[in-house]
This record gives C-alpha cells, structure tokens and sequence, in this order.
C-alpha cells in the first residue's frame, strides 16, 4: 500500500466516526417524553405515503365538480334518472297534499250561503232574510253565513221592501234593509241553500235552472239545494208562507210567525250539519 494512502486511510475512518456520532446524537428518540426536538418543534408525524396509482385514480374517478365518472355499486343500484323520477313523484304528491290542504282550508273559511225567494222579493224573502241575520247575528255567527234574497221575477228590481213589511219587522225589533233583485244562474252556484216561501216559487225556481242550464253550466246538484221554506218549521203545520201583499197587518204578523219557526230550525239544522260553523 502507498504511504499516501495509507495515511488517508485513518483520516477517512476518523470522518465517518464522526458523522455516525454526530447522526445519532440527532436523531430524537420517539420513546423519550422529554426529547428535546418533539417539544421544542413538534414536528408531526409524516403523512402516509399514498401510492401514486391509487392517486392517480382518485383523480381519473372524478370529474371536474368532484362528481364521479364511475358509477359505485349504490349508483348502479339506484341510476339518476330513477332517483330523479322518483323525486319528481314525491314532489307531485306533496304538491297535491298541500293543494288539498288549501282548498280544505278554503272551504273551511267559506261563509255558508243561504238565499230566500218569493215572487217579487219585497215582502216575504226580504223578511225571510232579515229574521235569519237577525237570529246568526244573535249567535255571534255573521262571518259564518253570506244570506241573501231574491224574487222569481223582476218587477220590482232595485225597490225596497213593502213598507207594511218594514213596520211589522221593525215592532219586534228586526230591520228590514234590503233591496229586490231577480234570481240569477250564478245564485246556483254561489248560494247552498235557496228557501222558497211556498210551491209556486219552488217550480219557479227549479224551470229557471232547466232554463238556464241549457246556455251556461250549472251545476247538477243544484236542484238539491231548493227547499221550501216552511220544511224547518216545528211549531207550524202550514206548508207554505201565504203572500202578505193583498190582506191586511194580521198578513204580515202571520208571515213573521212562521219565519221566526222556520230560520230557528234553519239556522240549528245548518250548524249541526256543518262542523265549520259553532254557535
């Protein structure tokens, strides 16, 4: 061996010491509480490496939004069409619950309509009118009921009623306010209940419907809501309300007895029918 390398030889040996010392010294140790480096740095423990296949396909499985480009099992099970067919469904049928919720609502608020009609609506469905408000109004029920009257013809339209009326009315304290008009084909559907004050009218009323029924819709049940009037009475055995207009006050004071009956049992009849109307 050459003397000049022989002489290299311990200098190399004596470097490498050194560093092996130097390393190992540095190099904490992960069983020590107290190593210097974990409490002064606190380096955190490296991450996993993650194999670069795997990254690569995370990312290919992804699209732009992160959405995957390969269905999973779940997908495959359920695809997107189905599922947003099968919302589309869901959103139908609460659609349709919460329409049948407000036409319940709808018709819970609706105000019960009920129309009185004679001939020429000055005399006896005026009155017929002004006792059942009186009767609700007494009940605390006015925004339960929409009450009006009419006569099978218009002779008299637009005039108040027979004044003879107003002042037998007035004596038990009962205003008569109203004005005569015809009926109309929207009374058929706007009112649930039309009161004839006696046969006649009743006809009357059921030839104009048939009439009417053939020009613009009606509806078919709309025969259903006639009555006569004087059906509701319980103290009185007549079977109809007599026109007034031709006799004397006793005329008038008859024809108040029989309503005062008859919108009494109405108006209980009414209530105990509809749930949405308490006394």
């Amino acid at each position: 061996m050459p003397a000049a390398v022989a002489l290299a030889l311990p200098t190399l040996a004596a470097v490498a010491a050194r560093s092996s010392t130097t390393s190992t010294a540095a190099a904490p140790n992960p069983t020590t509480r107290g190593d210097p480096l974990i409490g002064r740095c606190r380096i955190a423990a490296p991450a996993p490496l993650v194999p670069l296949a795997a990254t690569a396909t995370r990312w290919l499985g992804h699209g732009c939004r992160g959405a995957p480009l390969v269905a999973s099992p779940h997908q495959a099970r359920n695809p997107p069409r189905l599922r947003f067919a099968a919302a589309a469904t869901a959103a139908e049928g609460m659609a349709a619950e919460a329409s049948a919720a407000d036409a319940a609502l709808t018709a819970e608020a609706k105000p019960f309509a009920v129309l009185f009609v004679c001939l020429g609506n000055i005399c006896r469905s005026p009155a017929a009118e002004a006792v059942f408000r009186n009767l609700v109004s007494k009940r605390g029920l006015d925004s339960k009921f929409l009450i009006d009257s009419a006569g099978t013809i218009g002779y008299h339209e637009g005039n108040k009623a027979d004044s003879r009326m107003i002042s037998a009315s007035k004596k038990r304290g009962i205003e008569v306010t109203s004005r005569s008009r015809p009926i109309k084909p929207s009374d058929f559907h706007d009112f649930d209940l039309i009161l004839a004050m006696d046969r006649q009218n009743y006809e009357d009323i059921l030839n104009s419907f048939e009439r009417w029924r053939h020009k613009e819709p009606l509806p078919d049940s709309a025969p259903n809501k006639v009555k006569l009037m004087c059906s509701y009475c319980k103290r009185h055995t007549e079977s109809e309300v007599p026109d007034p207009y031709y006799g004397g006050p006793q005329g008038f004071e008859k024809v108040l007895d029989l309503l005062d009956d008859a919108c009494e049992s109405l108006l209980d009849s009414i209530v105990a029918d509809n749930a949405n109307i308490s006394a």
